[in-house]
């Protein structure tokens, strides 16, 4: 019920709100129909736009079109190989095993390691 009188409230206000926006605010009058623009009486020159050269690529050559759908050369090379600015390995091999002391007896009793 709230929800609805505010409704219809706004309604019935909004165009009275408008109306009296409108008769506050300065009005913008338009320029007499006598007064013409100020027009000069020659334009600018245009400015000349360096034109720049057409650039065509070649046409492909024989091999290029002969190797058409076959891999590239190389492709079958790895991009980045140890020894070419790489460490051999990234991290030391890892031994099987738990770690030296510890055992599943060892662990507390209710503890996830404990067996």
């Amino acid at each position: 019920m709230l929800y609805r009188n505010f409704a219809i409230a706004t309604l019935l206000a909004a165009p009275l709100i408008v109306m009296a926006t409108q008769a506050l605010l300065p009005k913008h009058e338009p320029a007499p129909q006598g007064q013409s623009a100020i027009i000069a009486d020659v334009p600018p020159p245009p400015v000349p736009v360096p034109v720049a050269p057409v650039v065509t690529p070649g046409a492909p050559t024989v091999d290029a079109a002969s190797s058409f759908g076959q891999p590239m050369a190389g492709a079958d090379q790895p991009a980045l190989a140890p020894g070419a600015g790489l460490p051999d390995t990234s991290a030391p091999p890892i031994s099987g095993g738990m770690a030296p002391g510890f055992s599943p007896q060892d662990a507390p009793a209710g503890s996830p390691n404990a067996e």
